[in-house]
């Protein structure tokens, strides 16, 4: 008994010894396949890993299964095939997508790893369906930090036609900064861990649509079923990793190319943004790899306010009405006005019941009394809210300028981003204007000289009306050259309110022009009107006037007429009238062209 059970065991040993042995020699010949085909310089594996400039994206090490895998591509794809092998590091289900690249290339490795269930990875797909993928582009909310760009995300699901079914694939700062100074210094230089989020599709089109009130442009891709489910796959392996953010570059958008371009092996989207990926400029890019099957406007629950407003015959009682708690109506107004007081109000008392200024229970009584009023009225109502212009026909990011002004003057001007007061704003949100390291050149007859360096010119003119009366604001600072002698640290902050439409509108401001130089600095307090035309086919007219009163006694009166026209997606022509009481010639003109890119 005692020899069989002795010769039992050297059969286990031996066993287990051809195991080992099998397995280092599967390992060997399956790594030095892979080397020789040099898979770790294979483009899509690089891909995979988010590589760029010589090393990966993603900062968080449990994206890697090797202790170098963030810089070393060939440890990382070693150990990606070792895992495999020895069924470790639960490689298999953590990462699916490289799982299946490298059974493509290695045609063996299937048969030769380990096999074990993806429980998790499964429920995943059967949740995410991944037929349908299309990028979500909210428009840009001014009077938010982390927002003033716009900002995007993916929605996937089965089809376009079930998005309350669909999932949301986001990325963002993970924060809860509510000072927009502190969150923009840190999100300038990576203060802040970005990750990758899935949530229901329709929790966010609430956030955005309902909460923050922003309009809402989708765009399906053109991708097949396999393709996005390539998408699910890279997402599933995202899902617990982390890269830091940053505001101009790393941002929301640039990080979900990563995810839209590993469905295709010949994509290279991130690779077209090294210095500044603004969100709208990472949708662009999809449209010049003809990625864009379709679009879609979703508008915001403000803008269908504004329209149930604007076609109120008689708005003189809409703000008593709003104000009181019961749904009773002036018999003065029309029948047709009184379902539009009463749709508004529906529309309104949604409004602040998720922006939590209403408590529940006064929301529901009083909701329920508006249903109950409205259900009097058999019309239904029918409010045509028409969509914005598509932002994909937008101009360009940038701009560069030449121009020449009056006592022959050249210059040219040069800024990364977005747009200001003379752009005309086609797919843009009117009446805001973001200006980002705008630098102003100008050479006369005597020197070549920085005429202005505005590091940040942020103005929001939105307009006021019976319901809605949003503060008027802008912010400037940078450098500028004092009526172009001394150069002066410059801020110069505004607040006030604006009347009229997105078509025209006028605005005034009680602002402060600091100029700051050591001891020779001043300060003004400035009153400034400001008129703005956009009811013309590509063509932008506008009229300012300021005055400032400095603190050392300086006075000065300044006005401007322009108008810019359009001549095509990437060129505008800008004229411009100029008066200044300050300077020598009172009296100037400037002609400009801009090129967008």
């Amino acid at each position: 008994m005692h020899s069989i059970s002795k010769q039992t065991h050297k059969t286990v040993k031996a066993f287990c010894l051809s195991c080992f042995l099998s397995i280092s020699c599967f390992s060997t010949d399956l790594k030095h396949d892979a080397l020789s085909q040099k898979l770790y310089e294979d483009q899509y594996f690089l891909k995979l890993l988010h590589y760029r400039h010589g090393k990966s994206e993603i900062d968080s090490a449990n994206f890697f299964v090797t202790p170098n895998g963030k810089e070393d591509p060939k440890e990382e794809l070693v150990g990606s095939i070792d895992a495999l092998l020895k069924g470790e590091k639960n490689f298999l289900c953590r990462f699916p997508l490289r799982t299946l690249y490298l059974e493509q290339k290695l045609p063996t490795l299937s048969q030769k790893r380990v096999d074990y269930p993806c429980e998790e990875l499964e429920s995943y797909l059967a949740n995410m369906q991944p037929n349908f993928l299309a990028v979500i582009f909210p428009a840009g909310h001014i009077n938010s930090p982390a927002s003033m760009y716009g900002h995007s995300f993916l929605r996937i699901g089965e089809n376009a036609q079930t998005p309350l079914v669909s999932n949301a694939i986001n990325f963002a700062a993970k924060t809860a900064e509510t000072n927009g100074f502190i969150f923009a210094y840190k999100g300038l230089f990576g203060g802040y861990e970005g990750h990758y989020s899935i949530l229901p599709y329709y929790e966010k089109i609430k956030e955005y649509s309902n909460l923050e009130q922003r309009d809402i442009w989708e765009y399906e891709i053109a991708y097949t079923p396999d393709e996005v489910y390539k998408v699910a796959l890279h997402a599933y392996e995202l899902r617990d990793a982390f890269s830091y953010y940053y505001f101009i570059l790393q941002n929301c958008s640039y990080n979900l190319l990563w995810l839209i371009e590993i469905a295709r092996d010949d994509l290279d989207l991130v690779g077209q943004f090294d210095v500044f990926a603004p969100p709208l400029d990472t949708i662009k890019i999809l449209k010049e790899y003809n990625l864009i099957k379709s679009s879609h406007f979703r508008h915001s629950k403000r803008l269908k306010m504004k329209q149930i407003l604007s076609e109120m015959g008689d708005t003189s009682e809409i703000s008593d009405f709003l104000s009181s708690p019961d749904a009773h109506l002036q018999e003065k107004l029309s029948d047709a006005d009184k379902m539009r007081y009463l749709d508004f109000k529906i529309e309104y008392y949604q409004y602040l019941r998720r922006k939590n200024e209403i408590e529940q229970k006064e929301y529901i009584k009083n909701y329920m009394n508006l249903l109950r009023k409205r259900s009097g009225f058999k019309q239904v109502s029918s409010y045509e809210v028409k969509p914005k212009k598509d932002p994909l026909f937008s101009h360009g990011s940038s701009r560069a300028s030449l121009f020449y002004e009056s006592k022959k003057t050249l210059g040219f001007a040069i800024k990364p981003v977005y747009s200001d007061i003379y752009d005309v704003l086609d797919g843009h949100l009117p009446g805001a204007y973001i200006d980002f390291l705008h630098l102003s050149l100008k050479k006369n007859e005597k020197a070549l000289f920085v005429d202005k360096l505005n590091l940040l010119n942020i103005r929001s003119y939105s307009p006021i009306d019976k319901v809605f009366k949003p503060i008027s604001w802008g912010i400037e600072a940078g450098y500028e050259r004092f009526k172009s002698f001394d150069g002066y640290v410059k801020i110069s902050p505004q607040f006030g309110y604006t009347f009229g439409n997105d078509k025209h509108f006028l605005y005034a401001v009680l602002g402060s022009n600091a100029y700051l130089k050591n001891a020779n600095s001043f300060i003004s307090i400035s009153p400034r009107l400001g008129l703005v035309l956009n009811d013309f086919t590509d063509l932008k007219l506008g009229a300012t006037s300021s005055y400032n009163r400095y603190d050392n006694g300086l006075e000065n009166t300044m006005a401007e007429l322009f108008v810019t026209k359009k001549l095509g997606t990437t060129l505008s022509l800008n004229l411009r009238y100029m008066y200044d009481d300050l300077k020598n010639d009172k009296h100037s003109g400037r002609f400009a062209l801009f090129y967008y890119f």
